[in-house]
């Protein structure tokens, strides 16, 4: 099972992708387990919630992976625990690191945050310049361990577009009949 995950800043229309995509290509997906976790939490997170994090996510994506679907889409990945960390801490757990190595993405569609900021509870860097300088570190760390990305930009139909044909031109192989949009 191919697996697909979309990364980038807070309020880059990661979750909006994954719907749109699993929906297009009839494929499932999963959502962010930081979500849940954090929600749940009864005090701010703090440094040493992020390995449970990353262990959530993964314990998803492996249940998920049991299914018999070509591909499926994942609203974040354990690249996000890893620069989540690295900024926000100024570092990043290696076991966190270790699991993004060993159970990395096919793909991973890196979201440019050049859509408008969504407020949200869970959201912390409102600014275009902290948007910026995260997705500069998501993109130095997906050169720097060699996955396989591309770059997702545009507004509303022309983002899909991208993302869509992105998953498409990376995996000439799969072949699958997606939905009418």
């Amino acid at each position: 099972m191919l697996k697909v995950a979309l990364t980038g800043p807070e309020s880059s229309g990661k979750t909006t992708l994954t719907l749109a995509l699993a929906e297009y290509f009839n494929a499932p997906h999963l959502l962010e387990y930081s979500r849940v976790f954090l929600n749940e939490l009864t005090r701010p997170y703090v440094e040493q919630d992020l390995l449970p994090i990353a262990i959530g996510q993964l314990n998803q994506e492996k249940k998920l992976e049991q299914g018999d679907a070509p591909i499926y889409f994942c609203d974040t990945s354990l690249l996000v625990m890893r620069v989540w960390g690295l900024y926000k801490f100024g570092r990043s757990d290696d076991e966190i690191k270790e699991m993004l190595l060993a159970h990395p993405a096919d793909l991973y569609l890196l979201c440019r945050p050049d859509i408008a900021w969504a407020p949200d509870p869970l959201r912390e860097h409102a600014s275009i310049e902290d948007r910026e300088a995260l997705f500069r570190l998501y993109k130095q760390n997906l050169d720097e361990f060699h996955l396989p990305y591309r770059i997702i930009e545009g507004q509303a139909k022309a983002r899909f577009d991208c993302a869509s044909t992105a998953v498409q031109d990376y995996f000439p192989e799969l072949i699958v009949l997606p939905t009418e949009r």
